[in-house]
């Protein structure tokens, strides 16, 4: 065969592979065809909700804590705006996701005014949660952001702030309506300036009828005006002793507080006088740390403070704990303290309470120590076991953070040597509470593993207690379950 007629062959040959497989495309369109068209008469369940049920599941949707600001596609509402048409028009008309409005490094939003008006907008007539952080006095539309955020300040309910000095001053000359407002939070931006004491106070707070719970970080209590009389929950962030009693001495209802104290200012308390409240029932004593480092020494408090109406007291992550400060607090206010929780910073050196006067007598129906040193426990132990006046209406007893560590108590010296004693009580002293539940927990370091196994003896007394119906947890290892 000539050349000619050879490549005439692989020409017709190859035409033909290209026939065969344009048909086959062909084919396969057809088909996608008919599968696209059978897909798209396929009715998803989800689709046929009616609006309002759907509308109920977005709000399901909602995160429980947010990792950025509300402006952000990864997360609803404004995700649920970007599925289809119709999940937008739903989203859009359910007020209920637009009621929460957290805004981070407000500064940094170009169309924050915007941004803003539409949420609010959409929110409708329910009230409004508003988080906004950042310096406002930044943004190049300040006035119209502050004419949008008075327009619709008659439906917050929660208001937090984080800004600067000069922000509360810009923003407390527009008059703000607040009648629903019920929580408050203020605190400055890091690294803010000195304030200048000869400044007015901030006014913009004076007419809120239903406040009564507010936070404030580093902020004296002088800095801005408030209806402190009718306040029943405050907390005091990076606060001097000298900010927590002109607080407390504004506050004659208040019922709850929170502190973390620094201080004195001046080195000593020269010159405080002790407070005497008549109304506060609950206070914790936390930790914090100033931007410089510096811990915060909140349970010297107890050394100004006489409260003769406190029941619970809750001391947190503190590295200053002195039981010897605290039996005097106790015994200058003669508390009806039911309960008491001591937490130190995990460091080296565990807790312990004098078992003395008033602390034996005390009306506690629950106690949460930490850390417990194994002389203490040795000598609580003895006393519960046999003084029926020891913590008579003791309930709820937790050891929650116990380790190797010298002199301190773990979870195995504390099983010998409850047992007997929590038994005998609750088989034999008259006049006692009846221990309802006992808590105890090996404190594991972040990213270890570990696994204990007692000894079946050890254990066989609180599986007893536990069947006769007292709620016993002992926690060992790392797997979040009792052993018994």
């Amino acid at each position: 065969m000539s050349n000619a007629g050879t490549l005439r062959m692989q020409v017709f040959d190859l035409a033909s592979a290209i026939a065969r497989q344009e048909q086959l495309l062909d084919d396969m369109r057809t088909r996608l065809r008919e599968l696209q068209s059978q897909l798209d008469s396929v009715i998803y369940p989800v689709l046929t909700l009616p609006p309002e049920i759907t509308s109920e599941i977005f709000v399901y949707c909602l995160p429980a804590k947010r990792v950025w600001d509300v402006v952000n596609m990864e997360e609803a509402p404004l995700l649920l705006t970007h599925i289809c048409r119709a999940w937008r028009q739903i989203a859009i008309a359910t007020p209920q996701l637009w009621t929460s409005l957290l805004i981070y490094r407000a500064n940094s939003l170009l169309q924050l005014d915007e941004i803003v008006k539409t949420w609010f907008q959409r929110a409708r007539k329910c009230p409004l949660s508003v988080s906004i952080h950042g310096c406002l006095v930044e943004i190049g539309a300040f006035h119209d952001f502050m004419k949008t955020f008075q327009q619709h300040s008659q439906g917050m309910r929660s208001l937090e702030l984080q800004t600067g000095v000069g922000d509360f001053w810009a923003m407390d000359s527009h008059f703000l309506e607040l009648p629903l407002l019920q929580k408050l939070s203020i605190r400055f931006l890091a690294q803010e300036e000195d304030l200048d004491d000869e400044n007015d106070p901030v006014t913009m707070f004076n007419n809120v009828p239903m406040l009564h719970e507010v936070l404030m970080g580093e902020i004296p209590p002088s800095f801005i005006a408030l209806p402190w009389q009718q306040l029943t929950k405050f907390t005091g962030e990076l606060y001097s002793v000298e900010y927590c009693l002109e607080a407390l001495v504004l506050m004659p209802t208040i019922i709850e507080c929170a502190f973390s104290v620094f201080g004195p200012e001046n080195g000593g308390a020269d010159g405080l006088e002790v407070v005497s409240h008549p109304n506060l029932r609950h206070l914790t004593l936390f930790e914090s740390m100033s931007d410089l480092g510096a811990r915060a020494t909140s349970p010297y408090i107890l050394t100004l403070l006489t409260l003769p109406a406190l029941q619970t007291l809750e001391i947190q992550g503190v590295e200053d704990f002195d039981e010897v400060e605290l039996n005097s607090f106790l015994l200058r206010s003669s508390p009806p303290l039911q309960k008491l929780a001591v937490r130190p910073l995990n460091l080296p050196g565990g807790t312990e309470l004098q078992i003395d006067t008033p602390f034996t007598t005390l009306g506690l129906t629950e106690l949460e120590i930490w850390y417990p040193y194994d002389d203490f426990i040795d000598l609580f132990f003895d006393y519960f076991g046999q003084v029926p006046s020891f913590l008579p209406q003791l309930q709820k007893l937790s050891f929650p953070g116990c380790r190797f560590e010298d002199r301190e108590a773990d979870v195995g010296d504390i099983l010998r040597v409850a047992a007997g004693p929590i038994t005998k009580r609750r088989a034999i002293l008259a006049g006692c509470a009846q221990l309802q539940s006992f808590h105890v927990v090996r404190e594991t370091p972040r990213g270890a593993y570990l696994c204990m196994i007692y000894p079946e003896n050890l254990l066989l007394p609180f599986r007893k207690l536990k069947a006769s119906g007292m709620d016993v947890y002992i926690q060992v290892g790392t797997e979040k379950r009792s052993a018994v």
